[in-house]
């Protein structure tokens, strides 16, 4: 990391004491008191056992030479110090992801990918999409061998819901999508067609409306209702046993909330 000191206000004959902090807080306000020119991660591990630990520096060293399609992996470096194994990586400023594409690719790119060696753990917690729209993995000794049946386990597990949708019905059940017109509305509506399903959105001009596999909602309220009964369509069709139980663990389907909240009903002024 590098720093440069902003001098010229700080030397400025003509500002007085009482203004002073203004001034600055002005310069600052169009232009940063330093440069960041990197910014590492650093994490130390330390096993009670030394065969774990250098499984753990194996895989590390393998990741390395991955390539996992859409998925990206931060730069990094692992050493050995003394009995600690030690990874430095870049830093990957972003978000969490949150919607049924990021996590389409991921369960493409990650669960069904034609190996044996994937990441262990598919919490969106773990990656992180940057201001670009890369998706990276950020948990990076998380990688292990891990068989095809195992990791689509741990996927419903982690995922529950969306992890089941997208297993179940990615590419066969994408809805098709007309957005009409710009406002809060039509921001909201997007978001969270995005968030609860897997759809190929397309935003047009014009008043508000919406065209969801053909079917025209005119106003909010009702395209909200129309996503509510595809949701429990959607759900009717999973693959549960008679209980409501998933295949791959014993919880049972929740309502989605995003879909059932009185709030999202409400009109809201463009």
């Amino acid at each position: 990391m590098s720093s440069t000191y902003r001098g010229d206000v700080a030397a400025s004959p003509s500002i007085h004491d009482g203004d002073h902090w203004s001034a600055v807080k002005r310069t600052l306000s169009f232009d940063k008191p330093y440069n960041i020119m990197s910014l590492t991660l650093r994490k130390e591990m330390l096993f009670a056992d030394g065969l774990d630990q250098h499984e753990v520096y194996e895989n590390l060293e393998k990741l390395q030479s991955e390539n996992f399609n859409r998925i990206k992996i931060p730069k990094f470096t692992v050493k050995w110090d003394g009995n600690l194994l030690i990874y430095e990586s870049e830093f990957i400023k972003g978000e969490t992801l949150r919607s049924i594409s990021d996590y389409e690719i991921m369960y493409e790119d990650l669960v069904l990918r034609d190996s044996d060696y994937s990441f262990n753990t598919f919490r969106p917690q773990n990656f992180i999409k940057d201001w670009r729209g890369d998706i990276y993995a950020i948990d990076l000794d998380d990688y292990k061998r891990i068989p095809l049946e195992d990791r689509i386990g741990k996927w419903e597990r982690s995922m529950r819901y969306y992890g089941h949708v997208v297993r179940a019905y990615r590419g066969k059940h994408q809805l098709q999508v007309e957005i009409y017109g710009e406002g809060q509305r039509q921001k909201k509506l997007k978001q969270l067609i995005e968030g609860m399903f897997s759809a190929n959105i397309k935003e047009l001009p014009g008043e508000y409306g919406c065209m969801i596999d053909g079917s025209y909602c005119a106003t909010f309220e009702g395209t909200m209702d129309y996503l509510k009964s595809l949701y429990l369509e959607f759900r009717s069709q999973m693959d549960m046993d008679a209980d409501g139980v998933f295949q791959y663990h014993d919880w049972k389907a929740d309502r989605a909330s995003v879909l059932f909240d009185s709030n999202n009903r409400t009109l809201v002024q463009d």
